[in-house]
């Protein structure tokens, strides 16, 4: 079956290659359509402006915040520092971002 090369069946490897990042597009406030299918890619960089620039090619949306999604009280934060270990799959929420200049990422 030929599909996206993005996402690849890694289920009876002991070991794979990168993490899924799970996304949606939300607004400022992080709120997501609620019609809008959350999309995925394979991603293979270890760091947070690599993840931003892959969702930014991915969007086609220039200035973005990558959120992180607080489980407790739904609010989302930026994902400043680093990815979390050991290639765990993530969801995130993509946000355009107040201020071109001081553009982050956020993750949910």
């Amino acid at each position: 079956m030929q599909g996206s090369r993005d996402f690849e069946d890694h289920s009876d490897s002991p070991m794979k290659e990168g993490r899924i990042i799970f996304y949606n597009v939300g607004d400022q406030n992080g709120d997501v359509h609620e019609g809008r299918e959350e999309k995925f890619f394979t991603f293979k960089g270890s760091c947070v402006d690599e993840l931003k620039e892959k969702l930014q090619e991915e969007t086609g949306l220039d200035d973005i915040v990558v959120c992180s999604r607080n489980p407790l009280n739904a609010k989302i934060y930026p994902l400043r520092l680093q990815l979390p270990p050991n290639n765990i799959d993530m969801h995130v929420v993509v946000v355009p971002s107040l201020e071109s200049k001081h553009s982050q990422v956020l993750v949910v």
